[in-house]
C-alpha cells in the first residue's frame, strides 16, 4: 500500500510483529500471540483445551494426561524457557461448575524471558496426573501437600504420602469447599466428659 500498509494487515487488520519472539507479545490482549501458546497449539494441538488471558497473566488449560509433557516442552523449549517452576497447586471448583470438579495448577516462570505462566489441569475426584517430579524437584513436597489437602493422585510420585496431616488421618481432605469447618467427626473436649458435635456441611460435594 502507498501509505506503508501490508495488504495482510489491510485486509484483515492484522500485522505480523517483526518479532514473534518479543516480550511484548507474551502481554499481549489477543492470547493467541502469546509465544507459549502459539508453541504449545503447534506441538499438542487438541491437548489445550482453552486459553484464558486475564490482565497480564495468561493461563493455559490442557488434557490432565498431558500435563508433563507439556510443562517438559516449555522448559525445554530453547526460546520459551520456562526452566523454574514456582509452585504447584489445586483449586476446588464446587458450585462453580459441574466437572471437572478440580483444577491443579502448575506455575512456570521464564529466567530468560522474565514472564510467568500458569498450565491448569481438570481433574475429577478419584483421577490421576502425571507427577512434575521427574522434571523438577521441587515439586515433590507441593504435589505431597496437594494430595493432603485435595486427595488428588500424582502418578509417578517417587513417594506420595501425607505431609501436613498425621499418617493416620482419617476424615478427608480438609481443603475441600465441601469439608466442614470442624470436620466430619467429634471431638473430646478439654477438661469435660462430653462429646461436642461438628458442624455438618449444606454442601453435597457433588457440583452444581
Amino acid at each position: 500500500m502507498s501509505d506503508g500498509t501490508s495488504i495482510q494487515e489491510f485486509e484483515t487488520g492484522y500485522s505480523e510483529p517483526e518479532d514473534i519472539w518479543a516480550r511484548t507479545e507474551y502481554f499481549h490482549q489477543d492470547a493467541e500471540r502469546h509465544p507459549a501458546v502459539r508453541e504449545v497449539r503447534a506441538a499438542f494441538g487438541p491437548a489445550v483445551v482453552t486459553v484464558v488471558r486475564y490482565g497480564d497473566e495468561t493461563t493455559i488449560h490442557v488434557e490432565p494426561e498431558t500435563l508433563r509433557d507439556v510443562c517438559n516442552f516449555l522448559r525445554t523449549h530453547e526460546q520459551l524457557a520456562f526452566v523454574a517452576l514456582s509452585d504447584v497447586t489445586a483449586v476446588d471448583m464446587l458450585k462453580l461448575r459441574t466437572t471437572p470438579r478440580f483444577d491443579v495448577v502448575a506455575l512456570l516462570y521464564s529466567i530468560k524471558n522474565r514472564v510467568r505462566l500458569r498450565i491448569k489441569a481438570g481433574v475429577n475426584d478419584g483421577q490421576s496426573v502425571p507427577s512434575l517430579v521427574p522434571l523438577w524437584a521441587g515439586a515433590n513436597w507441593l504435589e505431597r501437600e496437594v494430595f493432603d489437602m485435595f486427595g488428588i493422585i500424582f502418578e509417578g510420585h517417587p513417594n506420595l504420602k501425607r505431609i501436613l496431616l498425621a499418617d493416620d488421618w482419617d476424615e478427608g481432605f480438609p481443603l475441600r469447599k465441601d469439608y466442614p469447618l470442624r470436620g466430619w467427626k467429634e471431638f473430646p473436649s478439654y477438661n469435660t466428659e462430653r462429646m461436642v458435635p461438628r458442624t455438618r456441611t449444606r454442601w453435597t460435594g457433588r457440583g452444581v
